[in-house]
């Protein structure tokens, strides 16, 4: 056994410090709490206005149903069955966005990444939907709108998420032993 390896245990300095934890610059540790923050906050617009959609959809749908039965008509089933997936995945969606965005505004005071990648993973999901169902019916401005918003949550998490961590060492922290 060497001299090192021996009394390394007394002697703490003959080693490398380990670093403790991995934080962020005072300054990055600001801007990614604030724009988790806006992250969380934009996720929660975006789950709120899903639910809204669904809901006028359910509403519309519920009148289409009244409409042809006062009159003795059917509505297709294929047309039903189209319109119910359309109301189940903005329904879906609408609690997704809701909790991603609620985890993200817990997690503002930690480096956690978790959170931004569920971000990044739905916001990139809810585009290619938003997109598929642009291909089926005249875009609008709402559409584009929830576009412009999740390009914007997906570029804020990806720079939440290049900040730099710098170790901390006891030394440096004021630690002593």
């Amino acid at each position: 056994m060497s001299y090192d390896q021996q009394y390394s245990h007394q002697q703490p300095w003959l080693s490398k410090p380990e670093p403790e934890v991995e934080i962020l610059s005072p300054l990055d540790a600001e801007k990614s709490r604030r724009w988790r923050l806006v992250l969380g906050c934009s996720s929660v617009f975006l789950g709120l206005m899903s639910g809204f959609y669904a809901y006028t959809d359910i509403s519309v749908v519920i009148r289409a149903m009244n409409t042809a039965a006062t009159s003795g008509g059917y509505i297709p089933g294929d047309a039903m069955s189209h319109v119910i997936t359309i109301i189940a995945v903005f329904c879906v969606l609408a609690l997704a966005y809701i909790g991603v965005g609620t985890w993200n505004i817990i997690a503002r005071h930690s480096t956690s990444r978790p959170p931004l990648v569920g971000a990044i993973i739905l916001t990139a999901a809810a585009s290619i939907l938003i997109v598929l169902y642009m291909m089926t019916k005249s875009p609008g401005g709402v559409e584009f709108s929830a576009l412009g918003l999740n390009a914007l949550i997906i570029s804020r998490c990806v720079i939440v998420m290049r900040m730099k961590k710098a170790p901390v060492y006891p030394s440096a922290a004021g630690w002593t032993n």
